[in-house]
Parts: C-alpha cells; structure tokens; sequence
C-alpha cells in the first residue's frame, strides 16, 4: 500500500487527493472542514437532489446504483448538489431525509469520500487500487471534468469505467460535474463517412454515466425567488423585492452575463454592502 494513500477511513469522511508539487509526491489529505449548503435551501431542483440521493443510498444499500454525471450551465448549483447529498449520507445528517421522502429501508455500509481534481485523473487507478476491499461505499468526485479535443486522457477513463479486463470496484462510484453535456468538445470529422465515428467517440465517455442531469440558466421568476430566498436570512433587508430592487437584480445578471443561483447570491451580497 501507497505509503501517501495510508489514511484511516474509520475517523476520516472525506478527503481530497493532493497531487505532487516541487518534489513532494501525491497524498490524500483528510477534508476538515466539509463545504456544503444543506438539502432545504436549494430552490427549484428538487428532482434532481432526489435522484441523487435515492442513488446514494442505493449504492450504500448494496443495490445497483450508477455513476453520476451533472452538465450544463455555469453558478446553477452542479457541484453543490452533489456535495449536499454526500455530505448528508457520509456525515449521517437525516435532517432533509423525510422532505425528500428517501426510501426507508437500512444503510447497509457506511460511505466516504474522495475529491479528484480533474488535472489529477491519472492517480485514480491506483486509488481504486487502494480501496477496492475496504468495508466502505467510497464516491470519488471529479469537479469541472471537460476534455478539449486534443486531450485523449478521456480515453483511459473510459476504459476505467467499462473497457477494462479489471472490473470497476463494486463499493466505488463516480460523480462528477461538467459545463459540457458529453464531456468532450463536440468536434466532428468534416467528412460524411467519418462523422458517425465522430459522435460514437465523442458520446463514448459520458454514456458510462447511467445517471446525467441537466441544469439550466434559470428563468426570470426563479431568480426573483431565489434572491427573496436569500434576503431572508438578513434581518436587515427586506423580504422581498420591490419593483426598484427587481430592476437592479436583472441589471446585475445582465452585467454578469446569466441568471442563475451564484449570480443570485452575489447580488444579494452587493446590495447587503451597498455595492450597487
């Protein structure tokens, strides 16, 4: 065993790989401080944290369960729902469990853990290595996973997942985020004979994920919603929106170029200071 992989999964929920800098190799590093909005305060995805969330804990139940893929706008709350779920079955917090009406049965084996920055992907054989026969449920997350089109490290992921003559460890799935629906940059051969080989490559990876979701720039309304949400938790603003405060929040997103959750919570934190 790796000596940087020795860590003790018993008193350690979730960590995070660090890879090599200046001579010092890779390590896993145990997370202290685990960064997650809880379940309740998410607007507007409700059926997309729930089919997480039954998917977690099916894995965890021991039943068939898949790999996670969440594509598609930026600031709309990809990488935070998953960390929202995995933080509420590995930390064993049941505060959201009857609003989201999981199933009931038992948990069977506890779940852990571990982030992989997309630059990093090339340790992740090893680390399947590593916790192949521990009595966890380990789900390792990947944030922001994109392929342009003259990277072909895609190519051994793909294996990893389905290709390989090792089977994917069966207490070990994959979640990850991506601005891009199939991972990779859609370019396709200009020649008609070549251009299905094309699609077939490109579409390669991301059906390994039996679980995508799409997340979407949210509409007019949905924004307004979520900034009266927001203005709720500050005693010293009010709780809704006024015609001038609606003015400003559209004028803030077109600045920013979208409307979505981020965006929300940044308006709220510029008007909170009286930045605008």
């Amino acid at each position: 065993m790796p000596k940087y992989f020795s860590i003790d999964f018993a008193q350690t929920y979730a960590c995070v790989y660090r890879g090599q800098y200046q001579g010092y190799g890779g390590y896993l590093h145990p997370v202290k401080d685990f960064d997650a909005k809880p379940l309740d305060s998410f607007i507007g995805i409700d059926r997309e944290l729930k089919i997480l969330c039954q998917n977690t804990q099916s894995f965890m139940q021991g039943n068939d369960a898949s790999h996670v893929l969440l594509w598609g706008a930026r600031g709309c709350g990809k990488s935070s729902s998953i960390k929202a779920v995995l933080k509420l079955f590995a930390y064993a917090d049941s505060s959201c469990q009857e609003s989201l009406k999981l199933l009931e049965s038992p948990v069977l084996m506890p779940l852990r853990v571990i982030e992989i920055p997309k630059v990093e992907l090339q340790i992740l054989p090893f680390i399947l290595d590593f916790v192949r026969e521990l009595p966890y449920c380990f789900v390792v997350f990947c944030d922001e996973l994109a392929f342009s089109s003259d990277d072909e490290s895609y190519k051994a992921l793909k294996s990893l997942l389905s290709g390989s003559i090792e089977g994917f460890p069966k207490n070990v799935l994959l979640y990850a985020t991506s601005n891009m629906r199939h991972l990779l940059v859609e370019d396709y051969a200009q020649d008609t004979l070549h251009t299905i080989d094309s699609k077939d490559e490109i579409l390669a990876l991301s059906e390994r994920f039996g679980i995508s979701l799409g997340f979407y720039t949210l509409g007019t309304q949905e924004y307004f919603t979520i900034i009266e949400s927001l203005l709720a938790t500050k005693q010293d603003l009010p709780a809704q929106l006024d015609s001038t405060m609606r003015k400003m929040a559209l004028n803030f997103a077109t600045q920013k170029g979208s409307r979505n959750p981020r965006i929300a919570q940044e308006f709220v934190k510029f008007y909170h200071n009286s930045l605008l």
